[in-house]
């Protein structure tokens, strides 16, 4: 394939159309030149062949619509470009953004149109979107890049020591390996369509049911094996234990106890033994306080009766001691102040009812009669009771209680201190101590792991026995649809067949591919490096495209260690090896290669890669890349050149015949 004509309408500094004309040497082969200033439109050439071969986004397409052609509301942008296709037929692919009758046309107001004219015979409309697919197929988009590239590309690839991983897809693309996984995927997506309700049961299928019946079985069986196991082994362990309680029993006459339960009788003997001790205190200090007073407190009572009975006896003795008193002034009582009779008393009856009264008051209450044996005055009595009551709100009478709890700590110590005798045991008693109380220690702790493991075995033959039920019931139905159709499983296992060998040609295509693009990049290297002489092979790994550089003698030659101009010389080559490798005859266009080389790099790159980059080489250079010099070797091997003049007043490109330095001329 080869270019022969591109146009530009209305993009970027192209305001009018422009034609690019590419001729055809002799030999078929073409090398065009295309000089241009920075700025001049050399990148606008390669969006134009990009956006007219794939299209593009309408957002990208307005922002560069030419300025003064934007501003008169002429939104309309053309590309076209005619190529000769290997089989020699002509295909011209027009594509063009239209906004119509808008005044302020937005990037949503354009569109897209496409046409197609193979042999001077126009497309139809319909057909635009095979079209479309056809000039995807015969160019590409996913390798492009290593066929039109620029400064930044080659930058890119000669970036750092692992660039080319990033790009393997590109590569996988560039070496026609996508087009295989592409077929691999399209046969994956067929035979997933076609096994959309329908379920392929195969005697495989029952086989394996079957089998997968038969590994759950044996699972169960091992199951209860272990199960059976366990609990042999539990009882065996409890047996161990129950022998050495009866060991422990014979030996020390006391029942064993576990070294925590040890442990936590003897924090309960020392709590009780500190508690004892605090409770003696309290008695001692109570009994050295009011002790004699707390022997008598059972008396208190009697005393308080034997108070108040002498209290009573005191007051009758004191009314038979003034008892005449008394008599005179009761009968006083009766005619003072005036008389409580009708009839006054004569005096002999008054002196009788006197005399009466006083007998009355000096015989008294014969029950009030008794011995005095505390004879205290009122004060006294007063004190006594006092000094009574005091001491039985006092603490004194908590000496009950705790002797009481004194007793009852002392039982407890006493039940507490049964294993006591532990600590004066002999060293030979000792040592049978310890040894049985690990022993019975060691079988409780392998009675409870033992018992834990029973209990998960046991869970997991529920659980197989419910898996296994399972797997019945899916046999059962797989018998049900077994009649199932069988030019579709036969269909779909041609799929995987041919899944397979495809599988297996991508791996040798890929090596294959692979080896010759590292024997055709370091072909071309070794034609453009200063160091060529250095360079021992370069190898590229089938599966990760990492590529290793060798030296002389052996050692590996990182990339990021590498001079910039033989990066870029070396990146150069890699694009060269993939144009080769891929077997695509593509036109090489090539946007500033030379900017950021040596002059010797920039010798070999004129005299070794131009010549042969391709059959048709589009050169897009500034005057300091091929400058004259370079112009004079490349002359004799141009099919062409051209150069791109533009006016900065008036932001305008137009091209005219010729190089910087020979106007008018081809």
């Amino acid at each position: 394939m080869k270019f022969r004509k591109l146009a530009i309408e209305n993009y970027k500094s192209f305001q009018f159309p422009t034609e690019i004309a590419f001729p055809v040497g002799g030999d078929g082969r073409s090398i065009f030149l295309i000089g241009g200033m920075n700025g001049a439109g050399k990148t606008s050439i390669m969006e134009a062949v990009t956006y007219c071969l794939y299209g593009g986004k309408a957002e990208d397409i307005h922002r560069n619509i030419n300025r003064r052609e934007k501003a008169k509301g002429n939104a309309n942008v053309a590309f076209e470009l005619v190529m000769e296709m290997d089989d020699g037929a002509e295909l011209v692919v027009k594509r063009s953004w239209t906004a119509g009758a808008v005044s302020e046309p937005r990037p949503r107001d354009l569109n897209e149109r496409l046409v197609v004219v193979r042999d001077g015979k126009r497309v139809s409309v319909q057909n635009q979107e095979l079209w479309q697919d056809f000039i995807r197929a015969a160019i590409p988009p996913g390798i492009t890049q290593f066929f039109f590239f620029d400064g930044e590309k080659i930058q890119e690839i000669a970036a750092d020591d692992h660039s080319e991983v990033r790009l393997k897809t590109s590569l996988e693309a560039a070496l026609g390996i996508q087009y295989i996984n592409r077929l691999a995927s399209d046969i994956a997506y067929i035979k997933q369509d076609e096994r959309k309700g329908f379920v392929e049961i195969s005697d495989e299928d029952l086989d394996f049911k079957q089998s997968e019946l038969k590994r759950e079985k044996s699972k169960l069986a091992r199951k209860h094996k272990e199960r059976d196991d366990l609990k042999a082994e539990l009882e065996g362990f409890k047996a161990q234990l129950d022998e050495a309680r009866k060991r422990f029993e014979a030996a020390f006459q006391v029942a064993p106890e576990s070294r925590e339960a040890l442990r936590e009788q003897e924090k309960k003997r020392v709590f009780a033994a500190n508690r004892l001790a605090q409770v003696e205190s309290e008695i001692r200090a109570l009994s050295e306080k009011a002790l004699p007073f707390s022997l008598a407190g059972k008396l208190f009572d009697g005393i308080r009766r034997q108070i108040e009975t002498e209290r009573e006896s005191a007051s009758g003795e004191a009314i038979r001691e003034h008892a005449a008193d008394l008599a005179r002034r009761i009968v006083r009582v009766v005619e003072e102040p005036e008389p409580i009779f009708t009839e006054t008393l004569s005096a002999e009856r008054m002196a009788e009812l006197e005399r009466r009264i006083y007998r009355l008051l000096k015989e008294g209450d014969p029950a009030t009669d008794v011995v005095k044996i505390l004879d205290l005055s009122d004060r006294e009595a007063a004190r006594v009771l006092n000094r009574m009551e005091s001491l039985e709100n006092s603490d004194v009478f908590l000496i009950k209680p705790l002797l009481d709890e004194a007793m009852g700590l002392k039982a407890q110590i006493q039940q507490l201190e049964g294993m006591s005798q532990v600590g004066v045991l002999t060293p030979t008693e000792r040592d049978l101590f310890e040894e049985l109380q690990g022993t019975m220690e060691s079988g409780s702790t392998q009675i409870g792991r033992k018992t834990e493991q029973l209990r998960l075995v046991e869970e997991d033959i529920l659980g197989l026995d419910k898996r296994i039920r399972d797997i019945e019931l899916e046999i059962e139905k797989l018998y049900e649809k077994h009649h199932t159709s069988k030019e579709k499983a036969d269909f779909i296992c041609e799929c995987d067949n041919i899944a397979s060998v495809l599988n297996q040609f991508i791996v040798r295509l890929r090596k294959n591919k692979v080896h010759l693009l590292q024997e055709k990049t370091f072909e071309m290297y070794r034609l453009l490096s200063s160091r060529s002489g250095l360079i021992k092979d370069i190898t590229i790994d089938d599966k990760t495209y990492e590529i290793k550089i060798t030296d002389r003698n052996g050692h590996e030659i990182r990339k990021s260690s590498m001079a910039a101009g033989e990066k870029e010389v070396f990146a150069v080559s890699l694009l060269w090896g993939l144009a080769q490798t891929s077997e695509l005859k593509l036109p090489i266009i090539i946007d500033t290669p030379l900017s950021r080389l040596d002059s010797t790099h920039r010798d070999n790159i004129v005299n070794n890669y131009f010549p042969n980059a391709g059959e048709q080489v589009i050169i897009l250079s500034t005057d300091t890349e091929v400058d004259s010099n370079y112009y004079r070797s490349l002359k004799p091997r141009l099919s062409g050149a051209a150069s791109l003049e533009f006016d900065q007043r008036q932001e305008l490109t137009t091209i005219r015949q010729g190089y910087f330095w020979e106007k008018g001329h081809g």
